[in-house]
């Protein structure tokens, strides 16, 4: 009897040992950040990287280091929306497709503006050209869609801090989870960069991790053309009383109105005929040329004159402290990890001193590793310089 005891206890030692064949457990997150699905749905080969940067984005394809092959998930998982109630939202993962098994640098993209539900990087990844740019140069690139675009039906928050940071870190909890599921070695390192809405969202997603996030580290971090202050976009918007891209300003006050619940905004803001479609345009359907074309690019005919009145004065002190809560410019952070602003010396869109405005205020809040970069061309002509310039100055610190 004792010899069969001593045999039992023998093999019950040997099952609880680690023999290199248990399932290892990828649930690192129970519910934000958690990884619902995900799916491969393009692979790109480096003759069609270099066919889609000069066909699609018209970029010389010479120019470029397209190192490997990529393959493109389109991912659900798990977040919250302005309400902090739990919702499920998309994105895209841009896999290198490497020749051997190297630990890969994590590269998190916030993106640009749009309005449209679809026109995402979990639907069609070229609408996400800095998560190719990255990936093909060996850079686990992810790309979330935001809140109210892809699998979200709700709608979409516009130059909002919290959202544009919890969601791409949310991404970022899940991606490590997806790297898990498909045996990816990532890491330690962790950049950070955007164009446009994605320059803005990218500094909020570097601040949230640095002051909320201590599990996550910033490497570096490069925000292209992003309205880093739109209290000061607005006066300079105001001041000038034309604007060539309206509809960046309704959007703005959606952001708004789903950042504090006032909905009666529109009705003391916006004069008629516009507030209809401000209220229905911006509900995943309608592109930026179609929002432009229903509203007015003269300040004084699209909005009320008590409001511009009191904003350019010492009214609407309400809305002020929102755009205020809304940016770094304001509240004294100082950045641990390297920034390099880039911004087109053109750009009328949004504007080239906001990049410069940015540096100075990090600079004297005591931060030491801040450097900017300005390019020939507006807002579309310089993005293609700034998103590869930004990639080639992160290979100076990649592993």
């Amino acid at each position: 009897m004792r010899r069969y005891l001593g045999i039992f206890v023998i093999l019950l030692i040997m099952s609880c040992e680690d023999n290199g064949d248990s399932e290892k457990n990828c649930n690192l997150y129970e519910e934000r950040g958690s990884l619902v699905s995900s799916k491969r749905t393009f692979q790109y080969s480096k003759e069609s990287i270099a066919s889609l940067a000069k066909s699609f984005y018209g970029i010389d394809e010479t120019s470029l280091n397209i190192e490997n092959a990529i393959d493109v998930y389109s991912v659900v998982y798990k977040s919250i929306g302005p309400d902090d109630k739990p919702v499920e939202l998309s994105g895209a993962i841009y896999v290198p497709v490497l020749d051997d098994d190297k630990a890969m640098p994590t590269l998190s993209v916030g993106h640009y503006t749009n309005t449209e539900q679809y026109s995402v990087p979990s639907v069609s990844p070229t609408t996400g050209p800095q998560g190719i740019l990255g990936s093909m140069q060996g850079y686990f690139s992810i790309y979330a869609d935001g809140y109210g675009f892809g699998v979200s039906d709700a709608q979409p928050s516009f130059v909002n801090k919290k959202m544009s940071a919890e969601t791409r870190i949310d991404l970022l909890k899940a991606s490590k989870e997806f790297a898990c599921e498909n045996d990816i070695e990532l890491n330690d390192q962790l950049f950070t960069t955007g164009y446009s809405a994605g320059g803005y969202n990218t500094m909020a997603f570097h601040q949230y991790i640095e002051e909320r996030y201590p599990e996550f580290t910033i490497t570096a971090n490069a925000p292209l053309a992003g309205p880093y202050s739109t209290m000061n976009m607005g006066k300079t918007i105001f001041e000038k009383g034309i604007y060539h891209q309206p509809y960046y300003l309704g959007f703005a006050l959606w952001g708004y109105i789903n950042g504090t619940g006032d909905s009666d905004a529109l009705n003391r803001w916006v004069n008629e005929p516009y507030r209809e479609p401000i209220l229905t345009m911006y509900d995943g359907s309608k592109g930026a040329t179609q929002i432009n074309n229903a509203l007015n690019d003269t300040i004084s005919v699209l909005l009320k004159k008590s409001f511009l009145d009191g904003f350019l004065g010492d009214g609407e002190q309400t809305f002020k402290q929102y755009l205020k809560d809304q940016s770094f410019i304001y509240d004294g952070w100082t950045p641990k990890a390297p920034i390099h602003f880039m911004h087109g010396k053109d750009d009328t869109t949004v504007f080239h001193y906001l990049m410069e405005e940015a540096a100075t205020v990090l600079k004297t809040n005591g931060a030491t590793q801040i450097q900017t970069t300005s390019y020939d061309g507006n807002h579309n002509g310089a993005a293609s310089a700034c998103m590869i310039e930004s990639l080639n100055w992160f290979n100076t610190f990649k592993q």
